[in-house]
């Protein structure tokens, strides 16, 4: 005669089974509370093209002598420069500190009209060297920037002719490419 099975052998065979619904409750619940409380920024990228360099163009450029715009922001003042001479250096002072800090800031509207003024002598220039302090905060270079691209309403009418049609045309921006001129010299420290 056979015997039948124990119930404890037939209880260790019995699977286990986990409840996953408070545990997925949770989930949710945490999923809903992170996205309520998330703030969402809207992240905007500046284009600043790094400097190509090629020793055929570099030859040509040199014999051509281009304007290379130059923008240097120190520490008390601002300059606008050209390595080549083709326009005469401008010192334009910081304006007094509206800040508590007491530390002078570059004066956005002069070093703005300087530039409107260049661009008048120089319609096909769109390159801006700029080379900031490397004390310079995030703020002001982003003000510097946006100073050196955009033509404001209150601007004198800026105008360049066609090459292919020789029309005139109205100039949207002043220097949209702005390239950083002292890369290396703040990353290596020297």
């Amino acid at each position: 005669m056979l015997k039948r099975p124990t119930s404890k052998r037939k209880s260790k065979n019995q699977q286990i089974e986990l409840n996953l619904v408070p545990i997925l409750d949770t989930m949710v619940t945490l999923i809903g509370f992170l996205l309520f409380t998330t703030s969402f920024l809207a992240i905007v990228s500046i284009e600043s093209p790094f400097p190509e360099t090629n020793s055929a163009q570099v030859e040509k450029k040199i014999k051509e002598r281009p304007l290379q715009l130059t923008l240097s922001l120190r520490e008390k003042e601002s300059e606008l420069w050209s390595p080549f001479e083709r326009i005469p250096s401008k010192v334009i002072p910081h304006a007094t500190p509206e800040l508590p800090t007491g530390v002078p800031q570059p004066d956005i509207k002069k070093i703005h009209d300087a530039l409107i003024a260049i661009k008048q002598q120089f319609p096909e220039e769109t390159q801006l060297i700029l080379v900031p302090n490397p004390s310079a905060n995030y703020d002001l270079l982003i003000g510097v920037m946006d100073t050196a691209r955009a033509i404001e309403p209150t601007d004198p009418p800026l105008f360049r002719k066609n090459p292919k049609s020789g029309n005139s045309e109205t100039i949207k921006t002043l220097f949209p490419e702005i390239i950083f001129g002292n890369l290396l010299e703040t990353e290596g420290g020297a």
